[in-house]
């Protein structure tokens, strides 16, 4: 359950929202309300709601000014800022405060309930960006593939043909790689080959090698400064799409969201 906290000067337009909206249908409900900035300031920070609505002008201190105060004080709350057609100079100040939703007067059912949902989804989509970023400071991402090719690499009576193939794999790696570019370094037939990933290791060669090169992209994306389709590039991936699409499967997010979270 989302939990709403509502500030607006006017006793009612709270009225209206608090018993007009279906709340529950969106998951949410409605903690406290106030009529001015400064006694929804106290309570928010007692209450830490996930959403706060507010209108902008109100008194002494303006809904504006109530945003910038939370934000200084660390609330994550997501705001929905209550607005008229004559206030677009606080609209903009708004934006730079990183406020995403407005709802403009006088109120419509239908904005209000869509603009909620709009922001229970960035709601979410932040909890999931908090729980990845964690997961990244410990590597977990990483845990998958190091098991990979820990277990591939650590093979201690390994078939020599099967060493000399990974010893390839890893010289090799950056080039348009095939299971029949590796065979035949090693003057062996594919299907043998095959076998031995297979018997040995468990896994196929494609697995071996995609793994192999997404750690090593995954290094390079520590350099900020080198652009995601240049770390595609120098890991064997022409294609960016695709090389997004098969970082996502093995991390669990795209390249680009892994550098948000890393930088």
């Amino acid at each position: 359950m989302y939990k709403v906290y509502i500030v607006d000067d006017a006793a009612l337009v709270r009225k209206e929202l608090v018993l007009t909206t279906p709340w529950e249908s969106l998951n949410c409900s409605v903690v406290g309300q106030a009529g001015n900035a400064e006694t929804a300031l106290e309570q928010i920070l007692e209450l830490k709601p996930d959403i706060v609505i507010t209108d902008i002008k109100m008194g002494q201190m303006s809904g504006l000014d109530l945003i910038r105060e939370l934000k200084l004080r660390n609330i994550s709350s997501e705001f929905i800022v209550i607005s008229g057609y004559s206030e677009f100079e606080y609209a903009f100040s708004a934006i730079k405060l990183e406020v995403k939703n407005y709802i403009l007067k006088p109120i419509s059912d239908e904005e209000l309930i869509q603009t909620l949902k709009k922001t229970i989804e960035q709601i979410e989509t932040k909890k999931r960006a908090t729980i990845i970023s964690e997961q990244i400071k410990t590597e977990e991402p990483m845990d998958k593939i190091r098991t990979v090719l820990f277990e591939a690499e650590s093979k201690g009576k390994m078939h020599i043909y099967l060493r000399k193939a990974l010893e390839f794999i890893q010289a090799n790696y950056m080039e348009d790689l095939t299971m029949r570019d590796v065979a035949s370094s090693l003057f062996i037939s594919e299907s043998y080959l095959t076998k031995l990933f297979k018997n040995e290791l468990n896994i196929t060669f494609i697995e071996y090698l995609t793994n192999y090169r997404i750690r090593k992209a995954i290094e390079l994306m520590k350099d900020i400064n080198l652009p995601i389709y240049e770390v595609a590039a120098r890991v064997g991936y022409k294609d960016y799409r695709y090389f997004s699409a098969i970082f996502k499967k093995l991390i669990g997010i795209t390249p680009n969201e892994y550098r948000r979270c890393i930088s």
